[in-house]
């Protein structure tokens, strides 16, 4: 007997030493307990507003790490509760839990006996939890008081909280508050510190999304363990059992965000520069800082969304029509027709452009999909065509307008609004930082920049199609003579007179200023440059406007003020970088008092007729292209800078009426939407002025000589002007611009000119000097005539003829001088890219 149990004891001690050699061994090859407790843990990166507020998240596992300080009283005392009760009593390891789960287990009712310690290390380290049950569990208590001995239990309780899953893609109790109830740990209440508690022993099986009655049984259950651990009183416990659950679930998507394309150009930029320093975007913690203004966001969104919705009321009538009808220069009137249902909207579109639906049937997900599984393109797209709700769906999209809008601060070229269309949902390519459209006349400010850059002022006049020699240091200025003076060519937007000026400084020159501006997109070095034929972003050509109020100073337009790590410590501060001067003090000057004429008196006039903003300092213009395919329109003011952008994605669908395809009637109007309530909102800025350089004198025109038998032969004013500009009085030109008739101009009658018969709109001044030319004056040249005519298309041919540039005399070489430079050397439209650094279309973006 004495031998069995010698043996017994033998056996019992050998497995007790081999026991604790393994022990000994496991626990040498444990990981180390030094850094933090949770290590370190994927953490989602935060992009954060000029004010502070959340613009949205990247991650791969949504989780922003909140420390244990801002996680309130009820989310601890809920875990505690239900978890641990005695957490702060035992040293990573509760004996008596352990036994009672075992004991329970025996019975046939299996439960755990971790503490939350233990759990923890469950979830920090993914080596334990692949052990066998009984060597995890061994794992889990020796890794478990390693833990203990290394850190404080607030930080094991901030780092378990910061860990743990809660479904639908939050991680951590900062992200579940945000998702489930859209607030932060520190403002949970009982109830929803209970409801969140709750789920972690099952995020999916307790989701109060999926399971709303299951997840509120489970609530109150943790409710109930609060008031038994003397966190809660009986009265309280009961009235909150009671209660719904209300949700208000915010899930982290670029939807949800105030500026989700803004999000997305501040990503492109943040993932090259993590990239470049070694960082992981999605993982790092990051936060981001940038310059955008939720306010100014908000309104941005705001006029957008309002405006482009009437003015797809306006595009759908206009296309329910045989024929272009204007039904009124107000917009109300289509509105109001399409909440009535007056008309079916885009009636004719598709009749009338029957190879629009073919051409984005082929370009539409079904379509390829069907040809990679080898069926006939014929067939395919006929079956696509005759489904009606795919052919709904693609005429919807097709009819759909687009918007964009920006605005940025000059004097910093930080960016305060962004929206890169009128939905995201819809639409999720960006229209400010992305799509490359043609400007139109937009683009003149550069002309005129480079015109006034070599020496041009502004009545400088445009006669019969030959401008003035700059250079020529006694040349006549003729503005009593009626020819076209520049500052009238560029408030009127006259495409004869930019064509001209572009050929008289150059192409090359053009392009050379659109670059020092910062205008980064290819340009070809062409006449038709002038019109803006090259394609150019919003935001580029924005942070062009912005130069131009900031003393023609330019700056990349700014996203991102600084990169932050998790802890807060700044990785990177983003300063501006500002170029060198663009153009001359005077010179720029000049042009912005150009620019203010727009606005005060030429196709921007709209911006101060239909909007409150009658005090401000503004300036700025407005863009049209071929077929009113786009339209655009850009605002300076001292303080902010914004530009719009409206049209369609397919270029063959667009505004049917010359009224409503202008950029004054249609881009103007977002535009001005905006800055009507960020003027209410700053009543200050309408103070605020563009201030001249010191020393600068204004231009002040000749005088002009009395009216004279000029029009002898014309009926009309316009007529006569069509005929020959340079036989025009100035003051009747501007009359006929402007829809005044002659005597409340306070001009004489004996030119010709009868009251009724002068125009009496300036909703499109250019195409009101079009008219169907009468007989040529006696002595009028025909071929004069014939020139202007030809001369006055936007795209036709240009009989314009400016005089060649000599060499200039030499002289000043102060920079900020108004006297002219020197000409510059002829260069072709190839050498372009050599000279000037024109950069080749990609989809990377301005580093900032």
């Amino acid at each position: 007997m004495a031998v069995p149990l010698a043996l017994g004891a033998a056996l019992g001690g050998a497995v007790a030493l081999w026991g604790a050699a393994w022990l000994g061994t496991t626990a040498a090859r444990l990981p180390d307990a030094d850094g933090h407790a949770a290590g370190d843990p994927a953490l989602a990166t935060v992009l954060l507003s000029r004010g502070g507020t959340e613009i949205a998240r990247y991650y791969r596992e949504n989780r922003t790490w909140t420390p244990y300080r801002k996680i309130g009283n009820p989310v601890r005392q809920a875990l505690l509760a239900t978890e641990d009760h005695r957490f702060f009593d035992h040293a990573g390891v509760d004996g008596r839990r352990l036994a009672e789960a075992a004991w329970q287990t025996l019975r046939g009712d299996r439960q755990g006996g971790s503490t939350i310690t233990m759990q923890l290390v469950r979830n920090r380290y993914g080596q334990i939890a692949d052990d066998p049950p009984y060597a995890r569990k061994a794992k889990e208590v020796l890794m478990a008081l390693k833990l203990e001995r290394a850190f404080d239990k607030k930080d094991i309780l901030e780092a378990y909280l910061n860990t743990v899953s809660f479904g639908h893609g939050a991680h951590g109790i900062g992200a579940a508050a945000k998702v489930y109830f859209d607030t932060t740990a520190a403002a949970l209440g009982p109830a929803r510190a209970a409801l969140l508690v709750g789920m972690l022993k099952g995020p999916s099986r307790y989701s109060p999304t999926g399971h709303p009655e299951r997840a509120q049984r489970r609530r109150n259950l943790v409710l109930r363990q609060m008031q038994k651990r003397g966190f809660l009183s009986e009265r309280r416990a009961r009235r909150l059992r009671s209660e719904p659950l209300l949700l208000k679930m915010e899930r982290p998507s670029l939807a949800g965000s105030p500026a989700p394309h803004f999000a997305e150009a501040v990503r492109r930029r943040a993932e090259r520069w993590a990239a470049a320093n070694g960082r992981d975007f999605y993982t790092g913690g990051l936060r981001i800082h940038t310059t955008l203004d939720v306010s100014m966001q908000k309104k941005a969104r705001a006029s957008v969304s309002t405006q482009a919705r009437k003015l797809q009321a306006v595009a759908a009538y206009e296309w329910s029509r045989s024929a272009p009808r204007l039904l009124s220069e107000k917009i109300a009137p289509y509105v109001q027709r399409a909440q009535a249902g007056a008309f079916e909207p885009f009636a004719r579109l598709f009749t009338e452009r029957p190879a629009l639906a073919r051409s984005h049937a082929r370009r539409s997900a079904r379509y390829r999909q069907a040809l990679r599984a080898g069926a006939d393109s014929s067939a395919v797209l006929e079956r696509l065509l005759g489904d009606a709700a795919f052919t709904d769906s693609l005429r919807r999209a097709v009819a759909r307008l687009r918007a964009g809008l920006v605005a940025v601060a000059p004097q910093t070229g930080m960016v305060r609004a962004y929206v890169g269309a009128r939905d995201f949902e819809n639409d999720q390519y960006d229209k400010v930082g992305l799509a490359r459209r043609q400007p139109g006349s937009t683009f003149k400010p550069v002309v005129w920049a480079a015109a006034l850059q070599h020496g041009f002022a502004p009545h400088d006049v445009m006669r019969g199609g030959e401008l003035p020699d700059p250079f020529t240091a006694n040349r006549r200025r003729q503005a009593g003579t009626g020819g076209l003076t520049l500052a009238d060519g560029l408030a009127y937007s006259s495409n004869r007179m930019a064509k001209a000026l572009t050929r008289t400084v150059g192409p090359h020159e053009v392009a050379r200023t659109a670059r020092r501006l910062g205008i980064r997109s290819p340009l070809r070095a062409v006449p038709s440059l002038a019109l803006g034929t090259s394609e150019v972003r919003l935001l580029e050509l924005t942070g062009a406007y912005a130069a131009l109020a900031d003393d023609g100073r330019p700056q990349a337009p700014r996203l991102i003020t600084r990169i932050a790590g998790p802890d807060g410590r700044t990785l990177r501060r983003f300063s501006p970088k500002r170029r060198e001067r663009a153009l001359s003090r005077h010179p720029h000057y000049t042009l912005l008092d150009l620019m203010r004429g727009v606005i005060d008196r030429g196709t921007g006039r709209p911006l101060r007729k239909d909007w409150q903003m009658r005090g401000a300092d503004l300036a700025g213009k407005t863009g049209t292209t071929q077929q009113n395919a786009d339209g655009w329109f850009l605002a300076m003011h001292p303080e902010l800078v914004a530009g719009a952008w409206t049209g369609f994605n397919d270029r063959r669908v667009a505004f049917r009426t010359e009224h409503w395809g202008h950029g004054s009637s249609n881009a103007l109007r977002l535009v001005g939407s905006f800055l009507e309530k960020i003027f209410a909102a700053h009543p200050s800025w309408t103070e605020a002025t563009f201030a001249p350089p010191p020393g600068y004198r204004t231009s002040r025109p000749p005088r002009a000589r009395p009216l004279d038998s000029a029009y002898t032969g014309y009926e009309t004013v316009a007529g006569a002007y069509e005929a020959d500009p340079a036989a025009t009085d100035h003051r009747l030109r501007d009359a006929v611009g402007q829809g005044l008739d002659s005597t409340r101009a306070g001009l004489s009658a004996n030119g010709g000119a009868r009251d009724d018969e002068l125009p009496r709109r300036a909703a499109a001044p250019e195409a009101a000097l079009r008219n169907t030319l009468p007989e040529r004056a006696p002595g009028a040249s025909a071929g004069a005539s014939e020139d202007a005519a030809r001369g006055s298309s936007a795209t036709g041919g240009d009989a314009l003829q400016p005089a060649p540039v000599p060499a200039p005399p030499t002289g000043s070489a102060n920079p900020d001088s108004s006297a002219p430079r020197e000409a510059p050397a002829s260069l072709r439209a190839g050498q372009l890219d050599e000279r000037i650094g024109t950069r080749r279309d990609t989809a990377r973006d301005e580093e900032q």
